[in-house]
Order: structure tokens, then sequence, then C-alpha cells
């Protein structure tokens, strides 16, 4: 009998966003800190408004960023959760109706 889902398709979409989406977000830890060093130059530099707003922009990029990355490893958590719930259905299935 035919599988009507592919668990390893499944599977590959968490490899997928390991390696090609949680990287990228990681990536900006390297610039943002570098952003943030420039705050304090600012608020001589410009109006105090605008300082303000390049800090609080700059923080928030800062937390999205982290809390994305978070976001993506919880979906590849729960995308391999999926896929072996799927293959202990399919095999408790096939069990049940004598198949292999």
């Amino acid at each position: 009998m035919a599988r009507v889902f592919d668990a390893e398709f499944v599977r590959r979409i968490g490899t997928n966003i390991d390696a090609n989406v949680v990287p990228i977000l990681e990536s900006t830890n390297e610039v943002l800190p570098v952003l943030s060093e420039i705050d304090r130059g600012l608020y001589t530099t410009v109006t105090l408004p605008m300082a303000a707003a390049y800090s609080i922009a700059t923080s928030t990029v800062t937390e999205s960023m982290a809390g994305a990355a978070q976001c993506f490893r919880e979906m590849r958590d729960a995308l391999d959760s999926c896929a072996q719930d799927m293959t202990d259905t399919d095999e408790a299935c096939a069990k049940a109706f004598g198949g292999n």
C-alpha cells in the first residue's frame, strides 16, 4: 500500500531550516553589536530624537533576529516530531492490519 505522506520530506524541511534559515538569522549577531556601538557617538552628533530612534531600532532588530531564530528552531523540532508521529502511526496501522 502506498503512503500518503512522506516523513523524510518533512524531516528535510527541518534540516533545510537548520542549514539555510537559522544561520542567516544568527549571522546578524556579528553585525548588530557593531551597530549598537554607534549609539554612543550618535548622541553627540545628531539630534536626540534621531539618536533615540536609532538605539531603539537596533535594539528591536537584535531581539527580533534572536526571536526569529528560536522560532525556526522550534519549528524544526515540531516538524521532526510530526514526521516521527507519521512514521509511528504508519507502522502501527500496518501492524494492526497485518502489513509490514
